[in-house]
């Protein structure tokens, strides 16, 4: 009996390891730096699948249950023919939202917050800074909809979008 229990608990937790690990914003930093293959290696292994390809972002997003992560390129032909990565995270789980927010507190100063309405959409902005990166924070809520959208973007200082 003791040895089901045991075997019980110990795929318990190896099952809940597999679905609960959520990212960092130091890790939505280095992924930032990495190279595709790099970061396409760290989702995989953290059980994200590629959902889908965006051509015109320039994006490969990949999902895990109710996250997606993005890694997208941008190429800035008007400042001086920068390349530029940005990391996507987004989530309808407020707690994970706040968690990498708190994080991102700790170690970049705030810039500004701003807030946008659209005809069925709004959302609030929070934009946090070092001398290499910016961090932006969407709350986005849809008309209608009492369950609001996360979003966390890293990308360069220097990225002119």
């Amino acid at each position: 009996m003791k040895k089901i229990l045991l075997f019980l608990l110990a795929s318990f937790s190896i099952c809940s390891l597999g679905f609960g690990q959520d990212m960092s914003f130091n890790e939505l930093v280095k992924l930032r730096a990495d190279t595709y293959p790099a970061f396409e290696t760290f989702v995989h292994d953290r059980g994200y699948k590629l959902d889908h390809l965006e051509y015109n972002e320039k994006c490969a997003i990949f999902r895990n249950g109710k996250n997606m992560i993005s890694y997208c390129h941008y190429y800035d032909d008007e400042l001086a023919y920068h390349n530029h990565i940005a990391i996507k995270f987004e989530t309808s789980d407020k707690d994970v939202y706040e968690k990498i927010k708190q994080q991102a507190e700790v170690s970049l100063q705030y810039y500004k917050t701003k807030m946008q309405i659209f005809r069925k959409m709004h959302y609030l902005e929070h934009i946090y800074v070092n001398d290499a990166i910016s961090a932006h924070f969407y709350d986005i809520t849809y008309k209608n909809d009492d369950k609001p959208y996360y979003e966390v973007e890293v990308y360069s200082i220097y990225a002119g979008y």
